[in-house]
Parts: structure tokens; C-alpha cells; sequence
């Protein structure tokens, strides 16, 4: 049987009940497992175009691709499976992850881009209602999200005093 590119590695693209496209895999994922490293071409705020699909990987830098990578299809939620467990740019599942389970992670985990935001249709039980950037959230929230945020937002906005899991 050949495969196509969105299912060689246990993942597949289709279709969601309330956010369009999804990355579910087709297998179980145990806990701490790497799920996938992300992929594109590094750009400036002042290098993106319309057409890119982008992630913020630094204060004016971002991960950018024309929609083309099985990242692209991944869908934020407030209570992600999936997040930036090294701070770098690859996905470890933060629990197992069971056999046609969609994969999901924090979009405040990567962006810090002021007054950006957008509604949440996650529905999980942690649900914000309003995805918001990192520096946006709540010293709670960051301090919950922190050891699964990109190294460069575990590196800013920090909170004096505040403890941080590792």
C-alpha cells in the first residue's frame, strides 16, 4: 500500500468537528514521545506574506511554510496534548495519546506578538475562550505553561520571584 506524506509517519490530515483541517494519528502516542519536529523557512514580521501559515519562533522571527507540512494542520487547545517539552521546535506528547486522537497543542506557547489573540473553539474544561500571547496570559497560565513553551518565551517575560516547573 503507498502512503501519502500526511500518514508515512502514524499522522493524517482530515477533517474536524468545529476547526476545519486536523492532525489526528493512527496510532497510539505514549507519553513523552516525539510527535513531530515543525518545518519551514525561517522569516522576519517583515518578511511575511499573506500566504504563509506561520508560527512565531522568536520576537520577529517565524516559522513560515505555504501549508504544505503536517504542522500546519495541528490545532491549538487550552488543554493541549502535545507541547514544546525542549523548548525547541519539536512536538512531545504530554500524555498518551490514544489511536485516532487528534493532536493538539497551546498556540500562547509560541506567540508573543502584542494584541494578538483569537477565539478558542477548543471546549476542553480548561478552555480560555480567547487564544492570547504569551505576555498576555495570566502568571498563572504561563506558570502552567511554561516547561512546554519555546525556549524564547521561557527566556522573556519572566515574573520576579515567580517559580517555573522545569
Amino acid at each position: 500500500m503507498l502512503l501519502s506524506p500526511f500518514t508515512r509517519c502514524g499522522l493524517v490530515k482530515r477533517k474536524t468537528r468545529s476547526c476545519g483541517q486536523g492532525l489526528f494519528t493512527l496510532f497510539p502516542i505514549p507519553k513523552g514521545e516525539l510527535i513531530l519536529t515543525l518545518q519551514g523557512e525561517i522569516l522576519t514580521t517583515d518578511q511575511l506574506q499573506e500566504h504563509h501559515r506561520a508560527l512565531q519562533v522568536g520576537e520577529s522571527t517565524w516559522l513560515a511554510s505555504s501549508g504544505e507540512n503536517l504542522d500546519d494542520y495541528i490545532n491549538h487547545s487550552c488543554e493541549p496534548n502535545a507541547g514544546f517539552v525542549t523548548g525547541e521546535l519539536s512536538l512531545f506528547a504530554l500524555r498518551e495519546i490514544a489511536e485516532g486522537e487528534e493532536i493538539t497543542w497551546d498556540y500562547s506557547t509560541s506567540m508573543n506578538e502584542t494584541g494578538w489573540q483569537m477565539a478558542c473553539l477548543c471546549g476542553s474544561k480548561q478552555c480560555r475562550k480567547i487564544i492570547r500571547p504569551w505576555k498576555e496570559l495570566s502568571p498563572q497560565d504561563r506558570n502552567r505553561l511554561f516547561g512546554i513553551s519555546l525556549s524564547y518565551l521561557r527566556n522573556s517575560c519572566m515574573i520576579p520571584d515567580q517559580r517555573f516547573p522545569s
